[in-house]
């Protein structure tokens, strides 16, 4: 990798920043899906009888599912950037 300036350097620690904080909503707005998909598994599957309420209750349940795996690596993704951020920080200052 060529050397860069500290000037790239700032500029690129502002950019993963962006991105992070980025990332912080996605993981946000998959816990918000997450939780509406609990409510309506439970709506559909505990209170309402039948065929139709059984299987939006079972879809429900995969997009939870989804919801949480995503939260997880993203969440993975959000550490591992931060660790980034954080060595490039530390080259800068020294």
């Amino acid at each position: 990798m060529a050397a860069q300036t500290k000037k790239q350097q700032l500029k690129e620690i502002e950019y993963q920043t962006r991105m992070l904080n980025n990332l912080k909503k996605w993981i946000r707005n998959l816990i918000i899906l997450s939780s509406c998909g609990m409510g309506i598994a439970y709506w559909a599957i505990k209170i309402q009888e039948g065929l139709m309420f059984n299987i939006i209750g079972g879809v429900s349940i995969v997009l939870v599912t989804a919801c949480v795996i995503g939260c997880v690596i993203i969440g993975l993704a959000l550490k591992r950037g931060q660790e980034n951020v954080n060595k490039i920080v530390q080259i800068v200052q020294s």
